[in-house]
């Protein structure tokens, strides 16, 4: 559901979209809070550097992720 939000080929001028990925899994999963919807998006965006490596050099590493203001 938000990987595309990953892959650099739907980005916007080389940027990711990530910042979507948590309007989408918001609005998909209404009953999580925001601290669950983190998660699941920090945890998605770790699974597609671990699955794809050669496309994954534009994303930050997970260690670099800041809290977004949900």
């Amino acid at each position: 559901m938000i990987e595309p939000f990953f892959d650099p080929q739907q980005g916007w001028a080389g940027q990711a979209l990530e910042h979507l990925a948590y309007r989408v899994v918001r609005e998909n999963f209404p009953a999580l809070d925001s601290d669950e919807v983190h998660a699941l998006v920090v945890a998605a965006h770790r699974l597609y550097i671990e699955r794809h490596p050669d496309r994954s050099d534009h994303l930050p590493r997970p260690t670099e992720l800041l809290r977004a203001n949900l």
